[in-house]
């Protein structure tokens, strides 16, 4: 694609910054002063590239650790070309670090060591309150006042609702936005449910009898390994396994807008003695609480699983998607289909909790040297065409999800867009070579404000076109809703920050132990023992506090 002379000029002088970064000049790049020969004197020219970005004259450094679980090869490997991209084209020296431990502990051994970068992604409120208590973040308010138009403009009236009380703002939103996309459904082999008729699944023991059925038929995989009916891996929320009995994230929702957690429902009982049921008859996986997800995908890819709860892409990345790539005689039902049902009672299945108001948050560190021309360019990253091109990644290659012309002109790259229409996408591949949603810091997870449908998510962007998406949309778009009014913060100074921890963490293993009770009575009583404990811990206490809370979000938004 051609471009135009100024973009030449551009790529030129992001060259000779690159070059000047390797060869380890701390001071940065001053070429961009293009003064005349013998006049110091001459004010700095500004350079402005094809994005609208203006080019810092010393390379701004993000170096980050994010927050959550992450395979550090996989991370590195996915965002080197992106990383030379930005450093090149933007002069940003952008790179994340993650550890596949328990992000928790980390960062609590980075408060407790004073070693930790400028910036920290993914952090929760508890975490913000805990290091802004230490001095260790600094208020991003003045900053965005002075250099955050996009921010100011894209989060419009919600911005003011990331402010504490004293107007003060500690970290800016990853991941915020309604996306009318599911995220949590159940799945079936559809190869194998075809081949028994299909018969029709509208409720939870439907299901539970179509699996049992195409398990008595598939009883093991082609080396003799035993098959399952149902299998989880780690990242199992029973919150949201439990939305087919009508329950919202786990908690049931009157009338008047009181909530009760699960453990204290009818429903929430009859749920777990259903999964309960899988266990006792053999048909759950007996490892579907402690597979890694690596682990639990070649199970998966070994065509021993049946049917599965979880995540939508889970089932899609585990199964169809190496399917095509190892069996030479594939054929595109041999796959996954997700698909709704819900309990007889049920008004609805709620099973994706959309949280407009973000997953968590992106901090900047009391180390930070430089934390205006940071927040310059996660400003950038924040408008459309920023955010494009951060979950995107990089334009006009062959590999490239899109090509960008300049000027805010865009287009998808149709061959691209094609593979994954053809189902035939591969995703590690392409991702590595343009480095699509590798800097996830601060912008938005929903439709983009200029054309209100496009999405940082690529694959999000023709579910209408894409025939086994769309099914699985038409199957399941009933069952997402906004769950962002029922949000709660339990950070430090919260009084029941202590108990809601210990309520979860007696639920965690709880619900395990009556999920894999040898018995229907034994699941019962372990139902009711774990209720009582959860209830003495204080259970009720945070149903009222969440209550209170919700309300009074409720009557904000009225």
């Amino acid at each position: 694609m051609s471009r135009k002379g100024s973009v030449l000029g551009t790529a030129m002088l992001a060259s000779v910054m690159l070059l000047s970064a390797c060869g380890g000049n701390s001071s940065g790049n001053n070429s961009g002063n293009a003064a005349s020969e013998g006049d110091s004197t001459t004010p700095a020219v500004e350079k402005v590239n094809e994005f609208g970005w203006k080019l810092p004259q010393k390379t701004t450094q993000i170096h980050f650790f994010q927050a959550e679980k992450g395979n550090p090869d996989k991370i590195n490997k996915k965002q080197a070309a992106f990383h030379d991209y930005l450093l090149k084209e933007f002069n940003v020296d952008m790179q994340r670090s993650s550890l596949d431990v328990d992000p928790k502990e980390k960062l609590n051994l980075m408060l407790v060591s004073g070693d930790y970068p400028e910036v920290i992604a993914a952090m929760d409120e508890s975490q913000i309150s805990q290091w802004k208590a230490q001095g260790k973040i600094i208020d991003l308010a003045p900053l965005v006042d002075k250099y955050g138009p996009n921010l100011k403009k894209e989060l419009g009236s919600r911005y003011e609702t990331y402010l504490d009380a004293d107007g003060k703002l500690w970290g800016l939103p990853r991941g915020w936005g309604y996306l009318p996309i599911p995220d949590f459904t159940a799945h079936i082999r559809w190869d194998w449910y075809q081949e028994i008729g299909a018969p029709e699944i509208k409720t939870p023991d439907d299901y539970y009898n179509v699996l049992k059925q195409i398990v008595a038929k598939h009883p093991t995989n082609a080396k003799g390994e035993k098959n399952y009916a149902l299998s989880w891996n780690s990242d199992v929320r029973i919150d949201s396994a439990l939305g087919f009995w009508g329950l919202k994230d786990g908690y049931k929702e009157d009338g008047d807008h009181n909530l009760t957690h699960w453990l204290n429902t009818a429903e929430g009982k009859e749920g777990l003695l259903y999964y309960n049921r899988f266990f006792r008859e053999g048909l759950m996986d007996p490892d579907a609480f402690i597979n890694k997800f690596d682990d639990w995908k070649i199970k998966f890819s070994n065509e021993r699983i049946a049917g599965h709860i979880g995540p939508w892409w889970q089932s899609w990345n585990a199964g169809h998607e190496i399917w095509q790539k190892t069996d030479p005689d594939y054929k595109e039902d041999k796959r996954f289909v997700q698909m709704a049902f819900k309990a007889p009672d049920a008004e609805k299945a709620y099973l994706s909790a959309k949280n407009t108001h973000g997953w968590n948050y992106t901090v900047v560190t009391d180390k930070a040297k430089n934390a205006e021309e940071i927040i310059k360019f996660l400003d950038f990253t924040v408008s459309p065409i920023g955010t494009r091109l951060m979950g995107w990644g990089i334009p006009n290659l062959p590999e490239s999800y899109w090509n960008y012309e300049g000027d805010g002109k865009w287009s998808f790259n149709e061959t691209q867009k094609q593979t994954l229409l053809d189902g035939k996408l591969d995703f590690e591949k392409t991702e590595t070579a343009n480095g699509s949603n590798s800097f996830w810091l601060a912008y938005p997870q929903g439709l983009l404000s200029d054309d209100n449908k496009s999405t940082a998510w690529f694959d999000q962007n023709f579910i209408a076109d894409e025939k086994w998406k769309k099914l699985m949309n038409d199957n399941v778009k009933d069952t997402i809703y906004d769950n962002t009014e029922q949000r709660v913060s339990f950070t430090n100074e919260n009084p029941l920050t202590i108990k809601n921890q210990q309520v979860e963490d007696l639920i965690k293993t709880g619900f395990v132990k009556v999920i894999m009770s040898q018995s229907e009575d034994e699941a019962s009583r372990n139902f009711d023992e774990l209720r009582d404990k959860a209830n003495k811990l204080g259970l009720k206490d945070l149903e009222q506090y969440r209550t209170e809370e919700y309300k009074k979000n409720l009557a904000l938004v009225k």
